[in-house]
Parts: structure tokens; C-alpha cells; sequence
């Protein structure tokens, strides 16, 4: 609802491209701070609680949004949103994980997805129109409200029971060299995000000519397409379950080649058309990420696991949404999409053809 419009926002308090494309890294960075000790504590404490506080956080952001209105201050309210936004999806997602058994992972994992598709395409449908009626601080107060209720959810929410806290548990998690590889991709996945976030909006509105309520049609648009297609992904990756990796490269190349051909566009429906088939890639990558994370760590740890997986996904937005301000800075919105999806196509081919040739391996052995 506001993370869409907050590049337009941005634009509105007259920063600078490369400020705005600092400010939106850093509202993703910000949760490297906070996310993993988040995610060890609700091992160790309470998931439940934990994520409580994360919603409490998440709601402050909004609220210091409507208040503030400088860079330096905004920059200090963003990072308090990273770090709720990031509690809410790490451990929301882990404790879920915990609480359901192996069968069926990936369409008990493409349910609980398809819910947050139908809220990515909703929010920015209804922040668009309330920017375009109303301004933005009423879209604000109103996602403000929302964050109130998200807080209150979580005191619904089922507990799992906390384990025994050691370093050098998470340290032997990690040393797997599927869990090294993981990290390696979902960092390639994370530069696709940080791209998009600083630039989407804006080449939407100043370069394709859309108004706000067009772009809130496009996220709610590809949020109804992304829910429909995740229970058939899920069921896809229940069957392909022995193919480790091979949907998530699948996805990424798919997602890598559209978001070049993103900027080619001119017109809203040649937009969607490409962004439709961009988030087929996209809604692979994301579920499987999310899957293989459940099926690579030991589930008493997924909180601690899960924070790792997402400190590495946002370092690698923090990096290519400020390298993307810059580059919009100098060479306009379409820059950023055309070098993502170079050097996102190009690891993600080396890395599906290595994986593959691996497979036949073991298949001959």
C-alpha cells in the first residue's frame, strides 16, 4: 500500500534520485540489524511474542512516516520499518514452517503465499486510489490503521516451543553446501528486488505516462495473478520435489529475461502483459527459496535460519536499489532493469546448467 508509492512520495519532498534509491535500500537493509538476532530470539524465546514486537515496530514506521517529513528523519523512520517488515515476514514465515509437518510442504507453503500475493496486489489498488483522491499522507494514516490490526492478529497467533540456544548448531546449518548455494541464489534474487523497488514506480509515472491509480492496477493486477498461479507452483514443487534448485533457476531465468524487456514497454497493457509473465518467474523463485529453506534447516531452528536467508536477500536490495538510484540518476529508470536482467540471467544459466549436469550425474551413479 505505501512501499510501491514511497519512490513517487520521495520525488514529491524533492530528493534526489540518488537519495531516493538510498532511502529505499536502506529501509531493506535496516532489517539486517535487528532480523537475525530476531530470528535466534524466537528460537530461543517465543515466536509469538517476537513477532508482536516486530508488528509493533512496523506500525511506529507509519506512524513517523506521517510526522516526518526531512531525508535524515525519513532515512531513521525507514529504518524502523526494515527492521518490523523484516521480523514480520522471517518469522511469521518460520513459525508456519515449524507448525506444519513435511507433507505437502509446498502447497501448505503456496496457501499461506497466496495470501500475501492477494495483500501485494490489494494495498497498492487501494494506496493508489487514496493517493489520488486524497493525498498521501491520508494513504498513510490508513495503512497506519492497518498496522494497528496486523499487531493485534499476532496475539492470535498459535506458539511453538523454544529450543536450546547454540552457536555452533547454526554454524554447522550453514556450512551445508546446499545451504551455501541457497544463499547464493536468493542473494541473486534480492539485486532483482532491489532494482525494482527503487524504479518500478517511477517508470511507470514518468516514463510510460501511467497515473497513480493505473499503477495501483498494475501491483493489484499482478497480485491476483501471482495468487492464482502459487497453488499450482506449490503442487508443481510437491511433485518435483527430488529436483532440488531446478524450479528456483527456472524462475529466476524467467523472471531475469522479462525484467529485461521490461523498459520496452509504452503503453499499460504491454506493461502488464510483460510484468505477468516477469512474476511467473518471480512466483517460483520466491516459493521455492522458502521451501528449500524449510528443507535444508532443522526445523527448531528456522527463526535463527530464516533471518540469515533474509539478511543475505537484503543486503543484495540495499546494494542494487542504491546502485539503481545511481543509475537513474545518470541514465534514466530503464538502466536498472536492463543490467539486472543481464546479470541475473547470466548466473542463473551457469548455475541451471551446473545443476542440471549434476543431476545426470547422480542418475548414472
Amino acid at each position: 500500500m505505501v512501499l510501491v508509492y514511497l519512490p513517487v512520495i520521495f520525488k514529491a519532498h524533492d530528493f534526489t534520485d540518488q537519495q531516493i534509491g538510498f532511502a529505499i535500500g536502506l529501509n531493506s537493509l535496516s532489517s539486517i540489524l535487528l532480523v537475525l538476532p530476531f530470528g535466534i530470539f524466537s528460537d530461543y524465546f517465543s515466536p509469538k511474542r517476537t513477532l508482536t514486537l516486530g508488528a509493533v515496530c512496523f506500525s511506529g514506521y507509519f506512524l513517523l512516516l506521517i510526522i516526518l517529513k526531512d531525508f535524515y528523519s525519513i532515512c531513521a523512520a525507514l529504518i524502523l520499518g526494515g527492521v518490523g517488515a523484516a521480523a514480520i515476514r522471517v518469522i511469521l514465515m518460520s513459525l508456519y514452517l515449524k507448525l506444519i509437518d513435511r507433507t505437502g510442504r509446498g502447497k501448505k507453503v503456496a496457501f499461506l503465499h497466496f495470501g500475501g500475493y492477494l495483500g501485494f496486489g490489494s494495498g497498492p489498488l487501494l494506496g493508489g486510489c487514496l493517493y489520488e483522491t486524497f493525498g498521501a499522507t491520508l494513504m498513510i494514516k490508513a495503512a497506519f490503521v492497518l498496522s494497528i490490526m496486523i499487531v493485534l492478529l499476532t496475539l492470535l497467533l498459535e506458539d511453538a516451543p523454544p529450543v536450546v540456544f547454540s552457536f555452533k548448531d547454526y554454524k554447522k546449518d550453514i556450512k551445508e553446501p546446499n545451504a551455501l548455494f541457497l544463499m547464493a541464489v536468493v542473494f541473486v534474487l534480492g539485486t532483482h528486488f532491489g532494482a525494482e523497488q527503487t524504479s518500478i514506480s517511477l517508470l511507470m509515472k514518468d516514463v510510460i505516462g501511467l497515473g497513480k491509480k493505473e499503477i495501483g492496477f498494475v501491483f493489484f493486477a499482478l497480485g491476483v495473478w501471482m495468487a492464482i498461479l502459487v497453488p499450482f507452483a506449490g503442487i508443481l514443487m510437491d511433485k518435483k520435489k527430488h529436483r532440488i534448485f531446478f524450479l528456483l533457476l527456472l524462475g529466476l531465468l524467467i523472471s531475469s529475461c522479462f525484467q529485461f524487456m521490461t523498459p520496452f514497454t509504452s503503453t499499460l497493457y504491454g506493461l502488464l502483459i510483460i510484468r505477468m509473465i516477469h512474476t511467473m518467474g518471480d512466483t517460483l523463485a520466491i516459493l521455492e527459496s522458502d521451501v528449500l529453506t524449510a528443507h535444508f534447516f532443522p526445523a527448531a531452528r528456522l527463526g535463527g535460519n530464516s533471518g540469515l536467508i533474509f539478511c543475505v536477500r537484503t543486503v543484495a536490495i540495499f546494494v542494487f536499489a542504491a546502485f539503481s538510484g545511481w543509475l537513474n540518476q545518470i541514465w534514466g529508470y530503464k538502466m536498472p532493469f536492463f543490467i539486472n536482467g543481464i546479470m541475473v540471467f547470466g548466473f542463473s544459466l551457469i548455475a541451471f546448467l551446473y545443476i542440471r549436469r549434476a543431476f545426470r550425474e547422480s542418475e548414472i551413479e
